[in-house]
């Protein structure tokens, strides 16, 4: 998906699919259209199944209102994330990112093995729905996607293979790929704590770090998919950011100050106990993704910036860290007009739930 016009059928569309039950008088103020274009879109949407009429509303003054209702069941699309993590989680979303279903399988860094997993949690997937109301599969993954579909860059062995070509004839339904960033972002900012946002940042720090954008609904990409690619950015002490604040890194840091040899679980714990040095470790970390975060801030001039990924698990005083150096950076917050600075409602499921949505937001252009 790339940053276009959006065209006023769009707009009816995500207005319904966010408010539920509408008038299509109030479509018409909210989207900025006629009457006349609205009844014309709305005819559209109901003839399509996706919006139906309840009967008259509370009257004003005048006649009652028509109200509309969207149907989040009318559609539904598979979510796939591949990441690095070796494991391929795929859900089943409605229109709505209610996730109906959910799979996941392991697999090894091959690209026969990666497309083998892959197409049997599609199939198992495709097997809990009828097919006419399965629109297609979003694939999410690591790394960067070219306009053509094409990964270009990964650290999975997808670089020039045929994922999307062969996904298709596996599924025999649309597949869109999309970095697992932008996904999750657009997941944030259609149903999520962004949902009120024209332009977000999503930052995740997990197996990597990276961030998404939306404008106006719309992911924005760049000229060649790399928008997003923060985890190259140099830090202050002359690090590289995906070098240093990948959480799991703390713990090499940890076992080189203290001696002791722990697992991230053991590491979590010991920070929610109290322990000096892996507050000190989280906390450096915390820094280093708000620097990054202001970076992208300064540079977008977002109305939210999100934060995902496996940080979130380090609780509320690493999340009050974040938000006090990103704002501390911020060019709009030293104009007293701070990005509101939020948690990821989806958590790690948004990137098979963005998956989905890739594929549902794209059936109204």
């Amino acid at each position: 998906m790339r940053f276009t016009y959006i065209s006023g059928k769009r707009r009816v569309f995500a207005k319904l699919r966010r408010s539920g039950r509408i008038s299509r008088a109030e479509l018409a103020r909210e989207c900025d259209l006629t009457r006349p274009a609205v009844s014309a879109i709305v005819e559209e949407l109901i003839a399509d199944g996706l919006v139906k009429e309840l009967g008259p509303g509370r009257s004003t003054g005048g006649k009652p209102p028509i109200m509309l209702e969207f149907v989040p069941s009318a559609r539904c699309a598979i979510g796939i994330n591949l990441g690095g993590d070796g494991c391929i989680e795929g859900v089943i979303c409605d229109l709505s990112c209610g996730v109906l279903f959910s799979e996941s399988i392991a697999y090894i860094n091959s690209y026969d093995n990666i497309l083998d997993v892959t197409g049997k949690v599609i199939r198992i997937l495709q097997g809990k729905v009828s097919p006419d109301r399965l629109a297609g599969v979003g694939v999410a993954v690591s790394g960067i996607v070219a306009d053509d579909g094409n990964v270009t860059y990964s650290n999975l062995d997808i670089v020039g293979k045929p994922l999307l070509a062969d996904l298709r004839n596996i599924s025999g339904v649309p597949v869109m790929l999309e970095r697992r960033p932008n996904a999750a972002a657009l997941a944030e900012a259609l149903f999520g704590g962004g949902c009120d946002a024209e332009r977000l940042v999503y930052l995740t720090s997990g197996v990597g770090v990276g961030a998404g954008f939306v404008v106006a609904g719309d992911i924005f990409s760049g000229r060649n998919g790399c928008a997003g690619e923060v985890g190259t950015l140099r830090l202050p002490d002359g690090s590289i950011l995906e070098d240093a604040a990948r959480p799991r890194n703390m713990l090499s840091e940890y076992e080189k100050i203290t001696g002791s040899r722990i697992n991230f679980e053991e590491f979590l714990c010991r920070y929610f106990d109290g322990d000096d040095v892996a507050d000190r470790l989280v906390m450096i970390n915390a820094g280093q993704l708000a620097y990054a975060a202001s970076a992208a801030a300064n540079m977008f001039d977002p109305d939210a910036v999100v934060l995902g990924g496996d940080v979130l698990e380090f609780g509320e005083k690493y999340f009050e860290e974040f938000r006090r150096i990103l704002l501390a950076g911020s060019v709009a917050a030293g104009l007293g007009k701070d990005p509101m600075v939020l948690r990821s409602t989806f958590g790690r499921r948004g990137v098979a739930v963005g998956g989905a949505q890739i594929i549902l937001d794209s059936l109204i252009c």
